[in-house]
């Protein structure tokens, strides 16, 4: 009765949807193809067993307040698995396959019905029948029906492979605890079969965007080429006395100029002793004239993300200290490109920078024993990075067309156990790194990296 009813309504959804006038449209031409999608799909699938499913979940619509809810950016794997974009979907995965009517099907997208009356307020979004039309997906149901669906599959499945759950955790403090999503999501599998495994996240996932494919690599390039114009515009712009919001603005102009949906990150432009706090991002303060600023910022491109940070003097010129730090960071960073090998660990690049930055503070006497280089720099070297900022990935020996980060530092706040002439020094420069059989390549390098000329290109605006 239940189905029926849900038919029931779909067909008179439908009827209404095809009395409006409003067309769902794809604008971007540059979209990775659905034929990509659909090979991903076949790699997770040939990943299970034939009593294994998998459910990929959108991200949350997260509220604002009243009627009005955050910018929408959709969850990474479902992302890498379908292109959809829009929220309320989710992607059954069924290597054995689920038998709807008269076809059996092993990948289906559950996703809401359009809405005409939400349409004329929030816009066209993506329903049943254009998921078909677009995405090569076996079949798109309404997500009426995952429930249904479900409760037939569970009882013949032995493992549930959840990925990314919406909302893992909500911590409430009005109860000091934090309420769990993926533990009612996980109940709500155990009474239907007791005997069901529930596994998240996919470890499949994280080996799969780990190495990039040709149409991620062809995006990335795309958002780290935006992403360089906007370090250019930001260096060009900046003049003493400047908020640093003001240059951050100069920053996210040129992405959205140039096509970016959004930022990868927050911005982080950090002047004197902001630069020194690592995910400073409320970008509030005032510049001077003799200030370094730090500019960590990456476009977002259809989902892939750059991360590219320089550091520059807002003045043009680097103070004596300023550079010898700077050219400190500048030689830790080569050298942590230069072990960006195949085959080589994942923490080869950091303990190449690590050792450089040991040995240069030593010679500088900012510390005195190897054991101190943690409070000047204190992060690690490299992530990789795609859909996410910090994408998944095994950290294993680095593989043919991964791209990581590599983004060595140093941190001196006021009041550091060192000489006052090296205060409120920081300095970061991170470039985005492809790992191939020919060594590594800097995919950010067209961006300049050597004080000269970072100099030359603030200098210009003097």
């Amino acid at each position: 009765m239940r189905t029926i009813l849900i038919l029931l309504a779909m067909l008179l959804m439908q009827m209404a949807l095809e009395a409006q006038s409003f067309r769902y449209e794809v604008y971007d031409n540059d979209l990775v193809s659905p034929q990509v999608y659909k090979e991903r799909r076949a790699r997770v699938l040939t990943s299970m067993t034939s009593k294994n499913i998998a459910i990929i979940f959108s991200a949350d619509v997260r509220n604002r307040q009243n009627d009005v809810d955050y910018e929408y950016r959709q969850s990474s794997d479902m992302l890498y698995l379908t292109g959809v974009s829009t929220p309320g979907a989710t992607l059954l995965l069924a290597p054995r396959g689920v038998v709807i009517g008269k076809k059996t099907f092993r990948e289906i997208l559950f996703i809401k019905e359009r809405n005409p009356s939400k349409e004329q307020w929030q816009g066209v979004q993506m329903g049943p029948k254009e998921a078909m039309e677009h995405l090569q997906i076996d079949t798109a149901l309404s997500s009426l029906m995952l429930s249904d669906v479900l409760d037939q599959l569970i009882l013949s499945t032995d493992t549930v492979h959840l990925s990314t759950i919406p909302t893992r955790s909500l911590t409430v403090p009005l109860v000091s605890k934090n309420l769990y999503a993926d533990a009612d999501i996980k109940k709500w599998m155990k009474l239907r079969n007791e005997d069901v495994f529930v596994k998240t996240p996919m470890s499949v996932l994280a080996s799969m965007r780990e190495v990039k494919d040709t149409a991620e690599l062809r995006l990335m390039r795309k958002a780290i080429e935006i992403s360089i114009q906007g370090h250019y515009g930001t260096m060009r712009g900046a003049r003493p006395g400047m908020k640093e919001y003001e240059l951050e603005a100069l920053m996210e102009y040129a992405f959205k100029r140039m096509g970016a949906e959004d930022v990868g990150y927050p911005s982080i432009v950090g002047s004197s002793y902001n630069a020194c706090i690592l995910h400073y991002n409320s970008n509030r303060r005032t510049t001077q004239r003799n200030d370094l600023v730090l500019a960590d910022c990456g476009a977002e491109y259809h989902g892939y993300t750059a991360d590219i940070t320089r550091t520059f003097p807002m003045n043009g010129a680097f103070s004596p200290e300023q550079k010898l730090i700077y050219n400190v960071v500048l030689e830790a960073q080569d050298s942590g490109i230069a072990a960006s090998k195949v085959g080589e660990p994942f923490r080869a690049p950091h303990a190449a920078a690590k050792e450089v930055i040991t040995r240069r503070l030593m010679e500088l006497g900012i510390i005195d024993s190897a054991s101190h280089v943690g409070k000047y720099f204190m992060h690690g070297t490299s992530h990789y990075l795609g859909l996410d900022v910090h994408d998944p990935g095994t950290s294993g020996p680095l593989q043919v067309n991964s791209v990581i980060t590599v983004e060595p530092g140093i941190y001196i706040p006021e009041g550091a156990p060192c000489d006052r002439k090296w205060w409120n020094i920081g300095v970061r420069i991170e470039d985005d790194i492809l790992i191939t059989t020919e060594g590594p390549e800097n995919m950010s390098r067209s961006l300049p990296r050597t004080a000269e000329d970072i100099e030359a290109i603030v200098g210009k605006s003097k």
